[in-house]
């Protein structure tokens, strides 16, 4: 994929070194897993005439700071709200905003979508938006596949379908949402016009790929997540 990102003649094609650092950075299976949200991000983007080349820049690094330790998310990403203080794992896509741009890494689409990639797109950014369903649908989770094939032909409806979900599922467990995840969940088209007539949101079915808000678990050292 880094070759065909040179035949783009595109300005992230100096991806080759940051695909190194990323690679230092995670461990080998979240390696794996990066490498196959960058090149679904990159084929939603393509199905839907969008930059490709940026889409594929946002899923490469978008886990950069994903295996940091706690201290490390917190130091790099002060906690916003009580979420982020009592389960750190939420911050790990400010943390790696915050770590790329130390790092001389400047392009703010695809640093706006490393960012949202946890809480959910902000508006106003197709490429946060691959980044975002390419992470909760890509073939190694074994979910969404219904949500994978509908981004390659209708995105717009794919995102909302992947936020009303999340939402869905962690309120029918008690679990708190993020505010910036309520933020993009009420700034739905969708979510709005229900509201205006006085209706919830459509049932959907829950979604087990996003579970970085839910309550912490002790950590195996020996058994790394995906």
């Amino acid at each position: 994929m880094i070759a065909q990102l040179l035949e783009l003649r595109h300005p992230l094609a100096e991806l080759v070194g940051w695909d190194d650092r990323v690679r230092l950075m995670v461990r080998p299976r979240r390696y794996e897993h990066v490498l196959r949200v960058a090149e679904l991000a990159c084929r939603i983007a393509r199905a839907n005439g969008l930059d490709e080349a940026r889409a594929y820049a946002a899923g490469l690094l978008h886990d950069i700071a994903r295996d940091l330790p706690d201290v490390e998310l917190l130091r790099l990403a002060p906690p916003e709200c009580a979420i982020d203080a009592a389960h750190p794992l939420a911050l790990h896509g400010r943390a790696a905003r915050v770590l790329l741009e130390r790092w001389g890494y400047r392009d703010p689409v695809v640093l706006e979508a490393v960012e949202d990639h946890t809480t959910g797109p902000r508006g106003g950014n197709p490429v946060a938006d691959c980044v975002y369903i390419a992470d909760v649908s890509e073939p190694g989770r074994g979910v969404n596949d219904d949500l994978r094939e509908l981004a390659l032909h209708d995105l717009p409806t794919a995102l909302s379908g992947a936020i009303v979900s999340k939402v869905t599922y962690l309120q029918g467990r008690g679990i708190t949402v993020h505010p910036r995840t309520l933020r993009a969940y009420h700034a739905l088209p969708c979510v709005r016009q229900a509201l205006a007539e006085g209706e919830g949101p459509l049932p959907t079915r829950p979604d087990p790929a996003q579970t970085f808000e839910r309550p912490p678990r002790r950590r195996r050292p020996s058994r790394p997540h995906a």
